[in-house]
């Protein structure tokens, strides 16, 4: 992994972009992927203006599409230098869920959580495997347990993340992680939790700050083990 890219998905802001910044801090160039161009432009010229000795690029995907996981997956296969793959876009998507979405919406949220990390990793595994590169997938706890949750294809999808992980754990020639937190102190969290009873905030437990995520993240890049899963998820 020294001195190698990492590339980061859905990093136009979020969790994406401060793990981008723990791998600068540390000297590794990133290249960022997220479907929002125009967030794309404003990370790349924030990041590489803090003085970093590592380099920022970007590459524009839409990971909810096939199309979208191909091309992105074309265009880093094109980076000699490419180390590391950190799957971290993901989500609910708006509107229903299922069983009241329109199949094509809920099957984008299941190509975007649970494919898009799948196929990416299978496309560049070639490349990651010269020098023993390594895969970080970001899961949730919302794929945990048996309680009902908001979001069923989301749900699935993350619980998908785990397994497909630790099945990989035999894999030495590149390492396959997963990082599962709980909610993640982000802006619109934050503002969610508030808006919380006393009551459902101590059932949801503290939020995790994005920061911790984000050098676990780095850590198992550096130095993790092959299926490793690490869960933060702080209860009250």
């Amino acid at each position: 992994m020294d001195g190698r890219a990492v590339a980061v998905t859905g990093a136009a802001s979020g969790l994406g972009r401060h793990i981008a910044v723990e791998l600068l801090t540390r000297g590794r160039p990133v290249i960022l992927l997220d479907r929002d161009s125009d967030g794309l432009d404003a990370a790349v010229d924030e990041l590489g203006g803090q003085g970093s000795r590592a380099t920022v690029s970007a590459v524009v995907a839409d990971l909810s599409t096939l199309d979208g996981i191909h091309a992105a997956a074309d265009e880093l296969t094109g980076r000699s230098d490419l180390g590391g793959l950190v799957n971290n876009a993901g989500g609910w998507l708006p509107g229903h869920q299922y069983p009241d979405a329109d199949p094509d919406a809920w099957l984008s949220a299941v190509t975007l959580n649970l494919l898009a990390p799948m196929l990416l990793t299978q496309r560049l595994w070639p490349r990651l495997t010269t020098g023993g590169g390594a895969v970080v997938t970001i899961g949730s706890s919302g794929g945990i347990g048996d309680d009902a949750y908001g979001s069923p294809e989301y749900a699935a999808a993350k619980a998908g993340i785990r397994r497909f992980t630790t099945s990989l754990s035999a894999r030495t020639d590149v390492r396959v992680m997963a990082v599962v937190p709980g909610w993640i102190g982000l802006e619109r969290a934050h503002r969610e939790w508030a808006a919380l009873s006393p009551e459902q905030q101590h059932d949801v437990g503290p939020l995790i700050p994005p920061a911790d995520v984000a050098g676990v993240v780095v850590s198992l890049l550096t130095d993790g083990s092959p299926g490793e899963v690490v869960d933060l998820i702080v209860t009250a």
